[in-house]
């Protein structure tokens, strides 16, 4: 890893950070080293880690599991049980 110090045109220090790998990093110079070779660490130390899925995407998995749900059987009416015949036996007593 290659670290430089310049100045830009408008009077600002600045270091290029030129990593192994060919990745070339401008930080500005009020920033101490020792910080960003901490946090060149903790983001190398993030990168190997597996990508995190977001909360909603776990909640979406947790809503899609299936139970299984006992069911009751469903209680007819009691106008549905009776058949053709008793409804009009029915009728016809109520005239």
């Amino acid at each position: 890893m290659k670290v430089t110090q310049f100045t830009t045109i408008n009077g600002q220090k600045m270091i290029k950070i030129v990593t192994d790998s060919g990745v070339t990093g401008y930080v500005d110079a009020a920033i101490p080293l020792e910080a960003l070779e901490a946090w060149r660490r903790r983001l190398s130390a993030e990168l190997k880690r597996p990508p995190l899925l977001p909360h909603r995407k776990v909640r979406q998995r947790w809503r899609r599991r299936l139970i299984p749900v006992r069911q009751r059987a469903r209680r007819t009416r009691r106008h549905q049980r009776m058949n053709l015949y008793t409804r009009r036996i029915r009728l016809v007593r109520r005239r």
